[in-house]
C-alpha cells in the first residue's frame, strides 16, 4: 500500500491505548464477538480447544486465555466497521504526517476484506492448543512444581504427551488460584498469578501448523462458511503460516526485510500490493490491537511494530512506490467514471444534458463539472435547470460512493 493523503476528516486524537480500552470496554461489540466466538466454538472441537488455550502476561495480559485475544481482535475489526474507530485519530499514528493515507487505506482493507479478516482472527491461533509449553522463572513456585519443558520435548512423541499433562496441571492450578483470590478470571488475576507462580506460556511452531492437513481442512471450513473463495484461502494459509515474522522483523525499520514479503507474495501467484496490504492489515489486529503487552514498568501496545513495517514499506525500492502509487490512481480513475456513468455524469450523458457537442470548450466544462463534484472546485456558471439537474445525479453518485466505502 501507499497513499499519502487520507481521505477521512480529521477528528480529535486519542492515544492508542485509550482507544483501545473504548473499544474493548463496548459491551453491543462484545456481544457480538462472543456470539461468534460461541457459534465456531460450537460446531468446531479444534477451535474450542484453542479458545480454552492459557496465555500469560509477557505477550498477552488483555486476558488468560485465547479466547481474550481473539475477542479483543474481533471488536476492533467491529469498531472500524461501524466508523467508530478513525487510525488516522489515533494520537501515535497522526504523528506519522507522511503516513495519513496509509492508516487511510489500512482501514478500507480492513472493511473490504471484513469476511477474510474473521476468518484470519478465528484461525491463526487454531494450533496453540497443540503446541502449548511453559517455561518457569528460576526460583519460582512454578519451577518448583514442574512447569519446565526441555528444548527436545517441543518435538518428540513423550515432549507432547508430557505438555498435555502440563496444561491441564496449569488450568488447574489457574482455577484454584482464580476461586481464592478473584470472582472470576481476569486480566487482574492472570498478572497476579504470573507474580505468584513465574510461569509463562509459549507455542513453538503453531503458526506453521495451518499447512498440517488437519488445521488446513479446518481453515477450508471456517473459510467456506464465510464465503470466502479458495484463492482467498490460499492466501490466508500463507499470512498465518508467517504471522508471527513481522514481530521480529519491524523491531526498527528494517526496509530489506520488506523483499521477504515481495518474494513470499510471487512464490505463489499473488499480487504483491494486495499481499502486503491484506498481511498489514492481519498483523495489526494481532499483534497491536490484540495483543496487550505487559513488563517491568511498561503495559500497552507494540504500535511501533506497525510504525516501522509502514516506516520499512515506505523505503523500500521507490521506484515500485511510485508505480503502486499510480497503479492506484489509475483504478480510483476507472471506479469513479463508473459511478459517473451509472448516475449519468459521464461526458456523452452530460452533453445530452446541456445540449453541447463534442469539443474542447465542453472538455473544459466537462473537467469543471467533475472537478465542482469532488469538492475540488466550485460550481461553473450553469442555467438553473441544468444545475439542479447535476446536484441531484451529485447526489447520487455520493450515495453510491459512500456505499462502496
Amino acid at each position: 500500500m501507499w497513499r499519502y493523503q487520507s481521505t477521512h476528516e480529521r477528528g480529535e486524537t486519542e492515544y492508542f491505548a485509550k482507544a483501545m480500552d473504548r473499544v474493548h470496554s463496548n459491551k453491543r461489540w462484545q456481544k457480538r464477538a462472543n456470539t461468534l466466538l460461541d457459534a465456531v466454538a460450537k460446531s468446531e472441537p479444534l477451535l474450542a480447544e484453542s479458545l480454552g488455550a492459557p496465555q500469560s502476561v509477557h505477550h498477552h495480559c488483555e486476558g488468560p486465555f485465547v479466547r481474550d485475544h481473539l475477542r479483543s481482535m474481533l471488536q476492533v475489526l467491529y469498531a472500524i466497521e461501524e466508523e467508530q474507530l478513525h487510525l488516522i485519530d489515533i494520537e501515535e499514528f497522526r504523528r506519522m504526517k507522511l503516513y495519513a493515507g496509509e492508516f487511510d487505506e489500512l482501514e478500507e482493507t480492513i472493511k473490504e476484506y471484513l469476511a477474510l479478516m474473521e476468518v484470519f482472527v478465528l484461525c491463526h491461533d487454531a494450533a496453540k492448543w497443540a503446541t502449548i509449553s511453559f517455561h518457569a522463572n528460576e526460583g519460582s513456585k512454578g519451577e518448583a512444581i514442574g512447569f519446565a519443558v526441555a528444548n527436545k520435548h517441543h518435538f518428540e512423541d513423550e515432549g507432547f504427551a508430557h505438555r498435555a499433562k502440563m496444561r491441564e496441571k496449569y488450568l488447574e492450578l489457574y482455577q484454584e488460584f482464580v476461586e481464592t483470590h478473584h470472582e472470576k478470571a481476569n486480566q487482574q488475576s492472570q498478572e497476579e498469578f504470573y507474580h505468584e507462580y513465574g510461569i509463562s506460556v509459549h507455542y513453538p511452531g503453531h503458526d506453521r501448523l495451518v499447512h498440517s492437513p488437519l488445521y488446513r481442512r479446518l481453515l477450508v471450513r471456517i473459510s467456506e462458511a464465510h464465503g470466502l473463495t479458495d484463492r482467498e484461502t490460499a492466501l490466508l494459509e500463507d499470512i498465518i503460516a508467517h504471522h508471527l515474522e513481522p514481530i521480529t522483523d519491524f523491531q526498527s525499520t528494517r526496509p530489506n526485510k520488506i523483499k521477504r514479503y515481495h518474494a513470499l507474495a510471487h512464490k505463489h501467484g499473488f499480487d504483491s500490493d494486495d499481499f502486503i496490504d491484506i498481511f498489514q492489515a492481519c498483523f495489526f489486529l494481532d499483534a497491536v490491537c490484540g495483543s496487550k503487552q505487559y513488563g517491568v514498568g511498561k503495559k500497552g501496545y507494540q504500535t511501533e511494530l506497525f510504525e516501522n513495517f509502514l516506516r520499512s514499506e515506505h523505503d523500500y525500492a521507490p521506484w515500485l512506490r511510485e508505480a503502486r502509487m499510480q497503479k492506484r490512481e489509475e483504478k480510483e480513475k476507472r471506479t469513479r467514471n463508473r459511478l459517473f456513468r451509472k448516475v449519468g455524469l459521464d461526458g456523452i450523458s452530460l452533453m445530452d444534458l446541456l445540449e453541447m457537442p463534442p469539443g474542447p470548450e465542453f472538455g473544459t466544462l466537462l473537467r469543471a463539472i467533475h472537478d465542482a463534484i469532488l469538492g475540488r472546485t466550485q460550481w461553473p456558471a450553469l442555467s438553473s435547470s441544468a444545475q439542479t439537474e447535476l446536484e441531484r445525479r451529485a447526489e447520487a453518485f455520493y450515495e453510491l460512493a459512500f456505499e462502496r466505502e
